[in-house]
């Protein structure tokens, strides 16, 4: 049965961006979170400050922050030209990325299953998901919703190659790859998403040439992430040890993959910072139980699952790969890491309720489908004001995860830079509760100097 969706593609487009854009138009009147990356990133980088060949060279010649992602820094200095330092430029160009990449996930996804109902379904639960409101409302999660642009347009060029076999969009592809990596190393895997649709929806092993020069430059950039990494001293070598990653790395990740399912199916009780808990042995129960829950899906879907079902199982896989910390990141799990691989689990969903559609009718699907999305994006609604300032921010982080010292010590921060000392001094003693940090110590010296008292060590 033919809907709307597969019919109107053009159509179905314009809806998704116009509804997605109109959904987070309220975060341009958002400020800018300093202690939160984006006073690194956009208030006190001078080189995106304008577009002047000395910072064109030093955003694309050198590493900034731990990172080589020029195209990030560019779209910084591009909305500086245009708007100065205020937030709302700033927000205005993530509101519009995010809305073109709904409009693409609907497109790839439709390019894919041949199903516009379901791919429809999934482009609206990624324009209007709760998880995704940290991408679109934080201006530092820039590079991702950057990343994501590219990686979708070059998949979309790869497999319009595969069908038509003209060299063109081959090369065009590989450009468009190129500027995804220039925006967030993230993109490395997608050599790794060409491979399953060539084995899983063409089913041609023997074209497993053509994404041989993809991972060529996914291997030099990641080599180039790394030592960006290490430069900056962003990994430890300790974090690196066999007895950290084994003891402790591994086996907490484990359960915490699961976390991502939870997340993307029941997204309560978000979080900017999540308490983790930590697992010191693949012995623990907590942990065997998430290592055989996986093998058992992992057989299911990939013995019994069709090919849909592979291909989109494996693209939460492949687009996690980078943030599973196989190389340890600083934080275990974030709602910003979902972006891209909750897409898997999307297009799933909506291909659920088409099959469902043949026995109970489109217009039971549609309404099943609707009344979901519309319960997410209430959520993400609501979840946006979070993002609306440092304060609101903090102050919601501390409340999910009271565990977090950085959480403690930013909100201090917050309530300091609005003069509200007594509350900033509680905040700084209360992340010295859980680590003393230098930072947190002259702050609480700073911010008792400020209400006329001595300085003093807790």
């Amino acid at each position: 049965m033919k809907s709307f969706f597969d019919e109107k593609p053009a159509a179905a487009c314009l809806l998704l961006f116009a509804f997605s854009f109109l959904f987070y138009l309220k975060t341009i009147g958002f400020d800018f979170l300093p202690s939160w990356d984006d006073g690194e990133y956009v208030l006190d980088n001078t080189r995106v400050h304008g577009l002047s060949l000395e910072n064109l060279r030093l955003i694309f010649t050198t590493a900034y922050f731990s990172n080589y992602a020029p195209l990030h820094l560019l779209s910084y200095a591009l909305d500086f030209s245009l708007w100065g330092l205020a937030p709302k430029g700033f927000h205005l160009t993530n509101i519009l990325l995010h809305s073109a990449n709904a409009a693409l996930v609907y497109i790839l996804a439709r390019r894919l299953t041949k199903d516009g109902f379901a791919s429809f379904i999934a482009a609206a639960l990624f324009a209007f998901h709760p998880l995704n409101v940290e991408n679109a409302a934080w201006v530092s999660e820039r590079k991702t919703l950057l990343t994501a642009l590219f990686s979708f347009a070059s998949i979309l060029s790869y497999v319009s190659f595969r069908e038509q076999g003209r060299m063109g969009l081959y090369l065009l592809s590989l450009i468009l790859f190129v500027l995804a990596l220039l925006s967030k190393p993230l993109a490395v895997v997608l050599p790794l998403a060409l491979v399953a649709y060539d084995i899983f929806l063409r089913k041609e092993l023997k074209a497993l040439r053509w994404p041989l020069p993809f991972f060529a430059l996914a291997a030099a950039f990641a080599f180039m992430a790394f030592r960006a990494h290490a430069d900056a001293s962003a990994i430890e070598s300790e974090t690196l040890s066999k007895d950290v990653l084994l003891n402790i790395v591994y086996p907490t990740m484990l359960p915490v993959y699961w976390e991502y399912v939870k997340l993307i199916i029941w997204p309560s009780n978000l979080s900017g910072f999540y308490d983790v808990k930590l697992r010191f042995s693949f012995l623990e129960p907590a942990v065997l139980a998430a290592f055989f829950s996986w093998v058992a899906v992992f057989l299911a879907v990939l013995w019994k699952g069709t090919a849909q079902a592979r291909f989109w199982f494996l693209w939460f896989w492949v687009w996690l790969l980078p943030v599973s910390n196989i190389i340890p990141l600083p934080v275990y799990y974030a709602d910003r890491y979902a972006y891209m691989p909750a897409i898997g689990f999307f297009v799933l969903f909506g291909l659920l309720l088409s099959a469902a559609s043949s026995r109970v009718g489109l217009k039971a699907a549609g309404t099943v489908s609707a009344a979901v999305v519309i319960a997410m994006g209430a959520a993400a609604f609501v979840r946006m004001d979070v993002w609306k300032n440092e304060v609101a921010f903090w102050e919601d982080t501390v409340k999910k995860s009271p565990g977090q010292d950085k959480a403690h010590l930013n909100l201090g921060y917050a309530y300091e830079m609005k003069g509200r000392f007594e509350e900033a001094e509680k905040e700084y003693l209360a992340a010295l509760s859980i680590y003393q940090s230098q930072e947190a110590m002259s702050n609480l010296e700073m911010v008792r100097l400020k209400k006329g008292a001595a300085p003093q060590r807790p």
